[in-house]
């Protein structure tokens, strides 16, 4: 239960920030000896690999619209990620439970990302440029305490991204309705303006 709980919650930080979701369970593994997580995550390769990724992934991220690009290529690298660190936490027991963790952390890491990517984008049209900075802050630290969590305390880590997976999937539906009002609205404004029309000097 506790692996499984571990492997939703890491799925949930994994659609936001893979790289330290990754770190976290290596050091985990490595100093504090938890039983659920895989020699290969504790590797010193890895861990010098993702650390590295993980400073690249904070700076990327607070650069407006750069994180809009970094976000589009991580719309694979994510949810694969989610995927990878399920699997090697299932493995542990056998196929069966590896191929079902893999799944569960691909789906958790797809929410996360999805409502991550549809709310930064908006967030990029904003007029108040410190907003893109600030969003990434609150992303930072909320993903640090979950993936502390998970390794900790997995059973209320899982129970919180049940409710944070909830919560992104109607961030997504919410969003999605938003871009198609505001592009039927401006599209309705240009066509109500004639075609060449010169503009009122009076």
């Amino acid at each position: 239960m506790e692996a499984f709980m571990m492997t939703l919650s890491s799925g949930v930080v994994s659609g936001v920030r893979p790289y330290l979701m990754l770190l976290v369970l290596g050091l985990a593994g490595r100093f504090l000896e938890v039983q659920e997580i895989p020699q290969v995550m504790q590797r010193t390769d890895v861990l010098v690999i993702a650390a590295i990724l993980v400073i690249v992934d904070f700076f990327a991220d607070k650069v407006q619209f750069l994180d809009s690009v970094w976000d589009g290529i991580n719309t694979v690298v994510r949810p694969v990620a989610g995927g990878a660190i399920g699997f090697l936490l299932g493995g542990e027991t056998d196929t069966t439970t590896a191929v079902v963790y893999a799944a569960v952390g691909t789906f958790a890491a797809l929410g996360t990302h999805g409502a991550k990517a549809a709310t930064r984008a908006a967030v990029n049209v904003s007029p108040e440029p410190v907003s893109n900075v600030v969003v990434s802050v609150i992303e930072d630290i909320a993903a640090v305490i979950l993936a502390i969590f998970a390794v900790l305390l997995p059973i209320l880590a899982g129970i919180a991204a049940v409710f944070i997976l909830i919560a992104a999937v109607v961030a997504i539906v919410v969003l999605v309705r938003f871009v198609r009002r505001w592009r039927g609205r401006r599209a309705a404004t240009k066509g109500a303006t004639p075609e060449g029309a010169a503009p009122d000097v009076n």
